[in-house]
C-alpha cells in the first residue's frame, strides 16, 4: 500500500459493521487475493476498473460507481485511473488488508449506508449506557433509536431532494478521486492507509498541494454532490468572495482546513482495536468542522475548489488543463511558475495574483449579481494582495 488518506466531505458520518474474517490468531503470511475471495464469508466482484470485497450480497452495487470514477478521471487527466481495491465492510482482519494491499497500489476501506447506521447505533448505545448504566430493554431501545435518528439527520445532505444514496455514492466517488490522483502523480508515496501511523500523518492527503489533491477529488463528484458545491458557490457571492473563501495566493499553499479535525478523529480511533482496523479514511461531518480563526468555513474549501476547476476548464478552453499543472507540481514546480510559463497560451495570466482578479469576476458573473463584480475585484485589489 503506497499512502495514506485523511479526509473530510462534510456530508455525512463515518460508520460501519460487519466483521469478516479468515484465520484469526495465525502468524501466517498475508493471503493472496484468490485465497481470500475464495472464503465462504467473503465475495470478490470484479470490475475493470479493480475489485471489490465484502460480504456476500454487497458488493455489486459499488460497480457502476467504480467505472465512473474511473472513466471520469481518465477524462479530466488523460490517463487511465489505476485499480483500486474497496473493501467494503468492516474487513478488520488484519492479514486480509494486508493481503490485498499486496496487491493493489491503491486500496479503499470503505462503509455502506447501513454499516455507517450499525456503528453510529453501537456508538450511540454505548455512550447512553456510560451515562445510564441502569437503562435497559425497551426504554433503552427508544432513546438510542431517537439519538440515532438525530446524529443521522445532523449529518445528511443540507438539500432536502437529494437521496442519502446519491449523496453516499458521490462521497464514494470523490474518496476514489484522491486515490486515482496520488497513485497517478505521486506512485512512490509510501504512507499506508490500512494501519496508519498517528506520528507519521502530517498532511491531509497526498504528497501534493491540498487545493489540487482536493481539487481531483471534487472533479469526480456525482450532480448530487456537484449541486451543493455550486449553492455554496452562490452564497459566497451574496458578499466578498474572498472574505467566504480564500485569495488564491493562500489557497494555493495552505493546508487543508480540515487537516485538524481528520487527524484528531484519527488519533481518537487508535484506543480500540476497531478503530484501528478502520484505517485513516475519515469521513467528517458539518458538525465536525469548526470555523478557522478567520471564520471561514472548512467547507468552503471544496467549494472553491468546485469553482477554480471550473473557471480554469472554461477560461482555458482544455478540460485536461489539470493534467499538466499537476504533472508539472509533481515535478517539482509551483502554481506560480506554471502560471508564469504556460499561462499565456491558455488565455491566463501570469501571476496569481492576477488569476484572482480573473477568478474573482468570473465567479460573480456565473453566480452572482453582475453589478457587484467590479466592486469585488476593487476590494481584492485594496486589501494589499
Amino acid at each position: 500500500m503506497k499512502y495514506s488518506r485523511l479526509s473530510k466531505l462534510p456530508l455525512a458520518l463515518l460508520s460501519g459493521t460487519a466483521l469478516l474474517t479468515m484465520a484469526s490468531g495465525c502468524s501466517f503470511a498475508a493471503p493472496t487475493l484468490a485465497e481470500i475471495c475464495g472464503t465462504s464469508d467473503i465475495e470478490c466482484t470484479e470490475a475493470s476498473a479493480g475489485t471489490i470485497i465484502g460480504k456476500p450480497g454487497t458488493t455489486a452495487s459499488y460497480v457502476a460507481g467504480l467505472e465512473t470514477a474511473a472513466t471520469t478521471f481518465e477524462q479530466y487527466f488523460g490517463q487511465p485511473a489505476p485499480r483500486v481495491a474497496v473493501l467494503l465492510g468492516e474487513i478488520l482482519d488484519p492479514e486480509i488488508r494486508r493481503g490485498v494491499a499486496n496487491e493493489f497500489d491503491a486500496v479503499l476501506p470503505w462503509l455502506s449506508i447501513a454499516d455507517r447506521e450499525a456503528l453510529v447505533t453501537r456508538s450511540v448505545r454505548a455512550q447512553i449506557l456510560r451515562q445510564q448504566p441502569d437503562l435497559e430493554g425497551d426504554a433503552l431501545e427508544a432513546i438510542v433509536k431517537r439519538s440515532v435518528a438525530a446524529t443521522l439527520d445532523a449529518n445528511a445532505s443540507p438539500h432536502g431532494d437529494t437521496g442519502a444514496e446519491d449523496i453516499h455514492q458521490g462521497v464514494f466517488a470523490h474518496e476514489l478521486g484522491h486515490m486515482f490522483f496520488i497513485e497517478t502523480y505521486w506512485p512512490d508515496d509510501t504512507l499506508n492507509i490500512l494501519e496508519p501511523n498517528l506520528g507519521d500523518i502530517n498532511r491531509y492527503a497526498g504528497p501534493g498541494p491540498d487545493w489540487l489533491d482536493e481539487m481531483a477529488a471534487v472533479l469526480m463528484e456525482n450532480s448530487a454532490l456537484t449541486n451543493g458545491r455550486v449553492q455554496g458557490l452562490e452564497n459566497a457571492v451574496e458578499g466578498d468572495v474572498f472574505e467566504t473563501l480564500w485569495p488564491l495566493e493562500t489557497y494555493f499553499s495552505m493546508t487543508h482546513p480540515a487537516f485538524e479535525q481528520a487527524r484528531a478523529l484519527i488519533q481518537a480511533r487508535q484506543n480500540t482495536a476497531e478503530g484501528r482496523a478502520r484505517g485513516g479514511v475519515v469521513i467528517l461531518s458539518r458538525d465536525d468542522l469548526a470555523n478557522q480563526p478567520d471564520g471561514r468555513s472548512p467547507v468552503n474549501f471544496y467549494v472553491q475548489s468546485r469553482g477554480f476547476a471550473d473557471f480554469m476548464i472554461e477560461t482555458s478552453g482544455k478540460r485536461q488543463i489539470f493534467a499538466e499543472i499537476a504533472r508539472y507540481i509533481a515535478d517539482g514546480g509551483t502554481m506560480d511558475d506554471w502560471l508564469r510559463i504556460s499561462g499565456e497560451q491558455y488565455g491566463l495570466p501570469a501571476s496569481s495574483a492576477m488569476l484572482q482578479e480573473d477568478f474573482s469576476h468570473w465567479i460573480n458573473q456565473k453566480y452572482g449579481a453582475h453589478d457587484n463584480a467590479e466592486t469585488a475585484i476593487e476590494k481584492d485589489g485594496a486589501s494589499g494582495r
